[in-house]
């Protein structure tokens, strides 16, 4: 049960990380060119195994040897929200895999982030795992624990394949994620859709959803446009609002919004209605719950959900396969062990407060896999 409640807290935390939903806006001014039918169905062809149901389990092969008694398994925790959550959802798995996961506190500084995985470095644990802090602030570090051999599970980065980190929800992901997003946008309209991608330029993986959102949007619908505004992290929870609407009423033509991530449209509904942008489809991702109420009110029009404490779970079974020498999955190597499931208001049946959680049996699938 405790697993199921922080699990479902995790799309709150997904949050933490990003920006997105609500529903409005006046819609595009001008007339736009039909969108080809061909093209609709390609779009549709690639959202339909993520509508009403979520992307596969992301881990199938059992692990071949008990991880060693003893083991130990470092964790840097910054204080931010969204690190000390997906911590809090790892608890359980450590405890299920018989190992010892501590966390070493980090401050928001690069100075402070340097001085805990120095002491990471000094401590040689079995395994380390990090979670979004962009492995540009330690990079020396993340030398010398790849020197030593220990192993490095990151979560939410997108470090190049040579930095001898493992990302199971790296580059590809991230660039599926806007993919996936544009994709929706062409099945789900008529005519050409000018669109504006809201994105944070102080989230790393934010360039990795840019480029697969407008790459997607240019191969499926070349009279598409879309523009790039940034919201500053800063303004998640208080300004950004106004700073959307703001933006909205100086483009009237814009007729679709889409979210890195959703927790910047939180008070967005409300601003959309007051200002009569009621016509705008709103394209989210990694929705918190406040984002998944307005979604179940019909105050948004789609999100793209991430179930978080599957992750967190694959995060430790990956530390554990690299502890004993075997070879993680072919999907966590390459970034895209995520699990992701189109969200609409229909399906919306679950509590939104408790977040979204695709796999609510997660514990048990890996107590199988682990042989435990």
């Amino acid at each position: 049960m405790r697993t199921r409640m922080l699990a479902l807290r995790s799309t709150a935390v997904v949050a933490a990380v990003a920006l997105v939903s609500a529903c409005g806006s006046s819609g595009s001014t001008t007339s736009s060119a039909a969108i080809p039918a061909d093209a609709r169905k390609r779009a549709q062809d690639i959202i339909a195994p993520l509508i009403g149901r979520p992307s596969d389990f992301p881990i199938t092969e059992p692990l071949k040897s008990p991880v060693p008694s003893g083991t130990r398994i470092a964790y840097i925790d910054n204080g931010n929200a969204l690190v000390s959550l997906v911590y809090k959802l790892m608890q359980p798995a450590a405890e299920q895999l018989g190992v010892e996961l501590y966390a070493v506190r980090a401050g928001t500084s690069a100075s402070g982030v340097q001085s805990a995985f120095s002491t990471v470095v000094q401590q040689r644990p079995a395994a380390v795992i990090n979670t979004a802090i962009d492995p540009a602030l330690w990079n020396n570090q993340r030398q010398e624990l790849v020197a030593a051999g220990i192993p490095v599970v990151s979560l939410g980065t997108v470090a190049g394949a040579d930095s001898g980190l493992v990302q199971p929800n790296g580059t590809a992901a991230f660039e599926r994620q806007g993919r996936l997003q544009a994709a929706w946008l062409v099945a789900n309209s008529e005519k050409a859709v000018h669109a504006v991608l809201y994105e944070h330029s102080e989230i790393a993986y934010g360039s990795a959803v840019k480029r697969g959102f407008e790459s997607e949007l240019e191969e499926l619908c070349p009279d598409c446009t879309s523009r790039v505004v940034q919201i500053p992290i800063t303004e998640v929870g208080n300004k950004a609002p106004e700073r959307i609407v703001s933006d909205l009423r100086a483009n009237p033509d814009t007729g679709a919004v889409v979210f890195q991530s959703s927790a910047a449209a939180t008070g967005l509904p409300a601003r959309l209605k007051v200002a009569g942008l009621t016509n705008i489809k709103i394209v989210g991702a990694n929705p918190v719950p406040t984002n998944l109420q307005y979604l179940k009110d019909q105050q948004a029009t789609v999100e793209l959900g991430a179930d978080l404490n599957t992750l967190a779970w694959t995060a430790v079974d990956t530390a554990a396969r690299l502890i004993v020498g075997q070879a993680p999955q072919r999907n966590v190597l390459d970034g895209e062990a995520l699990v992701q499931q189109f969200l609409r208001p229909e399906d919306i049946t679950f509590d939104p407060t408790l977040g979204f959680s695709a796999y609510p049996d997660v514990a048990a699938r890996f107590k199988t896999l682990w042989g435990r």
